[in-house]
């Protein structure tokens, strides 16, 4: 298995497009205090648009659907939430202390499988200094080596504050097109 040519039309992108709205407007400050409060909303709000959206969605808190795994390193790595089972993979992070380095290196994983990756990547409040660094460009390398993701591999990631942000801050940093 490869990294799939894939091109930013069609259904799959026109999905894309819908995610990246979804995104957006979701209110990830409002949303939870650990990680699993977090999927589990963004699950459920995904769930309730579905017939929006070309592709089945697949979720791991819909017991009656599987989402589909990717082997590597000796153990599967399975997304938190899917459109088909190859098509776009959505990852959901909160960033406490660590796990910024996981989140980057599954979303790479996923694209094995998957056309198009999605990472969420929720801040902690403790965590707080990373989303203002990456705001306000303090974190270029950072910032470099996720445009470069979403440009050159379709790994597009979101970093989104899971806490009242400072006035003139954006409320989400995206790297999609």
């Amino acid at each position: 298995m490869g990294f799939e040519a894939v091109r930013r039309r069609g259904q799959y992108w026109d999905d894309c497009k819908r995610i990246d709205i979804l995104i957006n407007d979701f209110p990830f400050h409002t949303t939870g205090k650990n990680e699993r409060d977090f999927e589990n909303g963004f699950a459920s709000t995904l769930m309730a648009i579905k017939s929006t959206f070309n592709s089945k969605v697949l979720t791991q808190i819909d017991k009656s659907s599987t989402v589909q795994s990717v082997f590597c390193f000796g153990k599967n790595h399975r997304p938190d939430m899917t459109l088909d089972e190859n098509g776009i993979a959505l990852e959901l992070k909160f960033i406490t202390y660590a796990g910024l380095k996981e989140a980057i290196g599954q979303g790479f994983l996923y694209r094995l499988r998957y056309k198009f990756v999605f990472l969420l990547l929720v801040i902690s409040e403790e965590r707080s200094s990373i989303y203002y660094d990456l705001d306000t460009n303090k974190e270029k390398d950072l910032h470099d080596t996720l445009r470069y993701l979403a440009d050159s591999m379709n790994v597009f990631t979101y970093v989104v504050p899971a806490f009242n942000i400072k006035p003139g801050t954006k409320k989400c940093i995206a790297f999609f097109e």
